[in-house]
């Protein structure tokens, strides 16, 4: 009888899920249908990546072709090559795939001896392995599609189970398989590699505090919010961010940190408090404030994946150390990466990486079609 009682309430509970996931789907439909959501996607910068790649064949002494509304040819005379707004023919289909699918991605970097994340993989209905794992880490999780892009479907900064729930019918929306990682303090970091080399790296700028050895970290909070009302920008709040952050670096509100001592407040300087469906937005060039360490590994991730394009998503504290002396992670790859991210639009007609990424197509032409 209390067998049966379970399964019952079992079933009760899955028919409920599948009701909010139900729900939840009609909503980011409409969302979408409205585009309420105020996330900007690969489908909303087809007109900046035309002039981008216009500017490039220009550049280049050729001629650009519209064949479609995101679909070009650049012409260069002896070659043409196509491009689809903001993807390559650099990475044959099954590349893409594996890269695409992250629980993957990270058991061959793992084996190969490259931080990463802890993680499980689980399906919706099974909330009970993703609970546990919330409560091996208490201070924060996160819960993604495993094979998602863009943002979409992950919820970070998650403590409790009913914000571990939310997350996983979220997640569900756009991938069967979910993943879930502790969450990782630092900054995050995109390094582009190209035909297996570094060609750039950015980063979404993070903010950070120094000790005087006389204020409290919220004497240092407010002097910075001081600073930022006459600037004109939003207060720091304190949000899970800050807090997870400060718990990171063993200090409160209350703690005197040493004189020099600095330490991370937020992983993204803004005020923002948001914890689904952020896009990391990269606001600056750091290709040479990262160690060689670091860079060996994003190489080594593009060889392990097979890739000739990629942008090796990195989360890490302090930049200048190897991962495993800073607790940072390679938390994910993407194959066809944005090149958008690699350059500033108001100043710049197109990145310089752009260029190195069409020589990689004209070469990698030539060996397909056996040109000398």
């Amino acid at each position: 009888m209390v067998r049966q009682n379970d399964r019952s309430q079992g079933i009760m509970n899955n028919s409920i899920l599948e009701f909010e996931r139900l729900v939840l789907r009609f909503r980011k439909l409409w969302e979408e249908k409205r585009n309420t959501s105020r996330q900007v996607y690969f489908e909303h910068r087809v007109s900046e990546y035309r002039e981008m790649w216009g500017a490039i064949a220009h550049h280049l002494g050729g001629t650009f072709h519209v064949l479609a509304e995101d679909i070009w040819e650049l012409d260069l005379g002896d070659q043409a090559i196509r491009i689809n707004n903001h993807q390559l023919e650099l990475d044959n289909p099954v590349t893409l795939a594996l890269a695409g699918k992250k629980p993957l991605v990270h058991l061959l970097l793992k084996r190969q001896g490259i931080a990463v994340p802890d993680y499980i993989v689980f399906q919706r209905t099974n909330l009970t392995v993703a609970y546990h794992f919330l409560d091996r880490y208490p201070n924060g999780c996160v819960v993604k599609p495993a094979d998602g892009y863009g943002g979409k479907g992950v919820t970070t900064h998650i403590q409790t189970r009913p914000e571990c729930r939310k997350a996983i019918i979220l997640a569900s929306l756009y991938s069967n398989e979910l993943l879930m990682e502790p969450q990782i303090p630092g900054e995050s970091y995109r390094i582009l590699v190209i035909e297996g080399k570094v060609a750039n790296i950015v980063r979404r700028k993070g903010l950070s505090l120094a000790g005087d050895g006389k204020r409290t970290v919220i004497d240092l909070i407010t002097s910075e919010n001081n600073r930022r009302c006459e600037q004109r920008r939003e207060a720091l709040a304190n949000d899970r961010d800050s807090r997870f952050h400060l718990k990171h670096y063993g200090l409160s509100l209350e703690s005197i940190p040493e004189d020099g001592f600095s330490f991370m407040i937020k992983s993204v300087d803004e005020a923002s408090k948001q914890t689904v469906e952020n896009r990391t937005v990269y606001n600056e060039d750091v290709t040479d404030l990262v160690c060689d360490s670091i860079k060996g590994d994003a190489e080594s991730a593009a060889k392990i994946i097979r890739s000739d394009f990629l942008g090796v998503d990195v989360i890490t504290t302090d930049p200048s150390l190897p991962l495993k002396e800073s607790g940072g992670v390679i938390n994910e790859v993407n194959t066809t990466p944005a090149l958008h991210h690699h350059y500033d639009v108001s100043k710049e007609p197109y990145p310089m990486v752009g260029l190195t990424a069409v020589a990689a197509l004209l070469r990698k032409q030539c060996v397909s079609t056996g040109a000398r």
